[in-house]
């Protein structure tokens, strides 16, 4: 530490001893109350101070405080309350007010200004608690990750701190001090990034790995279909040799979704569906705090995500919040924080999805956790935020988050995102909501909640059009409106995608060959290419539509699969013949995707759905758009697209550089071959494949 220290005692503010509870609607309301556990549930009044705006503010103790507010009569929860709580009578939610304790100093981060020479600059407020000890600032200390102490300036207005010459990448920037009766003060945790431009999520090409199925230590894993249940034998390592050789800079991919890296149990497990498993997926967790021998150690994990994160690309993790292994210490420890339903397996005749889905259990060996007792979401967030500041994680893939009250999600973006996002940078949480209701997954979305969640809808839509044939491209365009309506306002990043490791292979259905016995009749790897056509152009839609789009590991290249386990065969050496094909036709879209800015922030609008041809435009305004064309049926057609005034002349096709298509009056009139997939770029465009800079 450098710099001038004060002593801070008598000077600067202090800590805000008061909660203040607030409403505000259109100036309709005549009188707003609140009442909560701090009223004994009894109704007190707010008072108005502007038309339509009302307050009161409540000396409350440390810790947790669930309310109601009742307008004129009418209940409802405060929805800019960021936590959720449950009223103890009645069970209905309750908005719920986290209440510090305000006799203890505090360090509140104000800005964070990373340039891309590598400056960094940072401005933090020191509160003084209320009759208690104040921040001892000889003891204040500033720096990131790697070392590097910051420079570090204190006044009565707060701290500065700065640093100069830092290399590209991501850090940790920590803050901490004790006070001046010689106890911790709650330290700063964020992410800082030093990069050229501010990662957006929006525009983001995730690939989802899993581990054990990718690569070992050794390279690539032979399919061995009596193995399909087993570990495989892939390893942390195998992804970051993955990462130097560049294969997901090839596919333009610039963030990984890692399978849960916990440590699950030896043996043999029976599934649900009759098979037997060992726990290669990692979704069983035994242990909190402990990687997986069987993927690799801490270190590999750290050298995975340093490689990552030297290259530009985010690191997400999943996590598995609503369940843990009967061999888990929590279990033992703590029997009280489960839902003990073990005989309420999900999904079976007298435990069905839509009564029991909160407190059913996956299988007998999965205790379900009940997010209802106080102390299961304080273990959990504090693991969860173990595991994203020790590797330096940029966001968590949340599982099952339907078989949880909505108030744990809640939970985990209060306790980890919000600390980890103190400097600006997002922290992207995405939930698995597996569902054809749009209601159920928006359920979970917002400004307090999930940052986004996987369009299943969508994805079942692109399936019934190119894969199973059942809808057409009215029917498409349909159900991309319909979750672009379903998801407006909650301020989210959703991520489209066409498969994952539940799904079976989109090109084992697209082939027909889909039997649903992943034991007995796993589907052969097709030889005819329309499947393989098929799947570029669904992956061509998801590709090219907003949010954080998503490939599964083996859809890049076609390879086939019944359901789970079936769909987890791992990846090949290599590819030849049409699998070549796909990949190469994938890492076009992939690579225009994170380069063209039209595809990461750019409107969209469907420009023709009518039979087997759908496109849609992507524009930034910027003279730069995209316009996507495919084609899912046997004749050749010839449409007309209005691509807007904006358009360049002349256009070229991404995945045919040879050819072009011209511009008149914003009007374009293409011809599409059967069963084809074009990307319409300006004809000089940089992102042009061989043309990305």
């Amino acid at each position: 530490m450098s710099g001038l220290a004060l002593a801070l005692a008598g000077c600067g503010p202090r800590v805000d001893c008061e909660t203040e509870i607030w409403y505000v609607d259109q100036g309709e309301a005549s009188a707003v109350t609140v009442s909560g556990d701090f009223t004994g549930w009894a109704p007190e009044p707010l008072r108005a101070f502007a038309p339509g705006a009302w307050r009161r503010s409540f000396t409350l103790d440390p810790g947790d405080h669930d309310y109601l507010l009742s307008v004129d009569g009418e209940t409802v929860r405060d929805v800019f309350a960021p936590l959720i709580g449950v009223h103890p009578d009645t069970g209905q939610e309750t908005a719920r007010v986290r209440v510090r304790d305000c006799a203890q100093p505090a360090i509140e981060l104000d800005t964070v200004e990373a340039t891309a020479d590598g400056a960094l600059s940072v401005q933090a407020t020191l509160l003084r608690g209320k009759r208690g000890p104040d921040i001892d600032a000889d003891t204040l200390d500033a720096r990131l990750s790697d070392g590097t102490a910051l420079d570090v300036f204190t006044d009565d207005a707060g701290l500065t701190a700065t640093a100069e010459g830092l290399a590209p990448g991501r850090y940790t920037l920590l803050i901490d001090a004790l006070d001046t009766a010689g106890d911790p003060v709650e330290p700063i945790t964020a992410a800082v990034w030093i990069e050229d431009a501010p990662f957006d999520w929006g525009g983001a090409l995730v690939y989802q790995v899993v581990l054990d199925r990718y690569a070992s230590d050794a390279g690539p894993i032979p399919y061995d279909p009596d193995r399909i249940g087993l570990r495989n034998g892939g390893t942390l390592r195998g992804v970051t040799a993955a990462l130097r050789d560049g294969a997901f800079e090839t596919l333009g991919v610039n963030a990984l979704w890692l399978s849960p890296v916990q440590d699950n149990p030896e043996g043999l497990w029976p599934g649900r569906d009759g098979g037997t498993y060992e726990a290669y997926h990692g979704y069983w967790p035994i242990e909190p705090l402990t990687v997986e021998p069987a993927l690799g150690t801490e270190d590999d994990l750290r050298e995975l995500v340093d490689e990552a994160h030297a290259r530009g690309m985010r690191v997400l993790l999943d996590v598995t919040p609503n369940h843990l292994h009967e061999d888990h210490p929590y279990r033992a420890e703590h029997p009280g924080w489960f839902n003990e339903n073990p005989d309420c397996v999900c999904g079976t005749p007298d435990c069905p999805w839509g009564g029991f889905i909160e407190t059913c259990w996956f299988t007998d060996y999965l205790p379900d956790l009940d997010w209802q007792e106080p102390e299961v979401p304080e273990a959990i967030v504090s693991d969860l935020l173990w595991w994203a500041t020790t590797f330096e994680l940029d966001g968590l893939r949340v599982d099952a988050v339907p078989m949880m009250p909505r108030g744990a999600v809640r939970e985990l973006e209060y306790g980890v995102s919000r600390p980890l996002e103190a400097a600006g940078v997002e922290f992207y949480t995405v939930g698995e909501t597996f569902t054809t209701e749009r209601d159920t997954i928006r359920a979970n979305l917002g400004p307090f909640a999930l940052d986004g969640q996987f369009d299943f809808p969508l994805m079942w839509a692109i399936r019934g059009f190119f894969a199973w044939g059942t809808l057409d491209a009215a029917d498409l365009a349909d159900a991309v409106e319909a979750s672009e309506v379903a998801w407006a306002g909650s301020g989210s990043v959703m991520a489209p995608f066409i498969g994952n490791h539940d799904v079976p292979r989109f090109v084992s259905e697209a082939a027909g060959q889909t039997t649903n016995d992943p034991w007995g009749q796993p589907p052969a790897q097709p030889t005819d290419a329309l499947p393989y056509r098929k799947l570029v152009m669904a992956q061509a839609v998801a590709l090219t539509m907003p949010g954080a789009a998503t490939i599964f590991q083996g859809d890049e290249l076609g390879l086939a699969g019944a359901n789970d386990p079936d769909n987890r065969r791992p990846l090949p050496a290599s590819a030849s013949g049409h699998p070549a094909d796909t990949l190469a036709a994938v890492s076009v879209l992939g690579q225009v995707r994170t380069c063209l800015p039209a595809l990461q922030r750019g409107a969209r609008r469907t420009v023709y759905a009518e039979g087997a041809v759908f496109a849609q435009l992507r524009d930034a305004g910027d003279g730069r758009p995209a316009l996507l064309l495919v084609n899912n049926g046997d004749a050749e057609q010839r449409v007309s697209l209005s691509v807007g005034d904006g358009a360049p002349d002349t256009l070229r096709d991404a995945l045919d550089p040879t050819q072009t298509l011209a511009v008149n009056g914003g009007q374009a009139y293409p011809a599409i071959a059967p069963w084809s997939t074009q990307l319409w770029l300006a004809d000089d465009d940089p992102c042009h494949p061989g043309d990305t800079p």
